[in-house]
């Protein structure tokens, strides 16, 4: 017999064990050879092409950092590499596109 006191408030688990939500790494490498760890917030693919909306490792834990956001282009070896987009019609789709998700981050512009 159970009272109401005795009911499981679902809010009160640890169905993940405590932990916490884990994003992918990435490494990139500047123009001039820097090698840079960025976690991948997020990525869309639009009208064939691949996007992914990274922020630096060393910032991930900050209250705002940066996001940056590259696209997927084949190089003239055809291996693919991510660029930053810079077209800004092009961004600004894509990064409206992101906030119509079901997203787990809050941008602000």
């Amino acid at each position: 017999m159970n009272n109401n006191d005795d009911k499981l408030n679902i809010d009160d688990l640890d169905l993940f064990g405590g932990q916490e939500e884990v994003h992918d790494r990435i490494e990139m490498y500047e123009d001039d050879g820097t090698k840079t760890e960025y976690v991948v917030m997020d990525a869309i693919e639009y009208n064939k092409t691949s996007y992914i909306l990274l922020v630096r490792s060393d910032e991930y834990e900050l209250d705002e950092p940066t996001a940056y956001l590259f696209k997927e282009q084949a190089d003239d070896k055809n291996d693919f590499i991510y660029v930053p987009v810079e077209d800004d019609e092009e961004y600004n789709k894509i990064v409206l596109l992101l906030q119509n998700e079901d997203a787990d981050y809050e941008m602000k512009f």
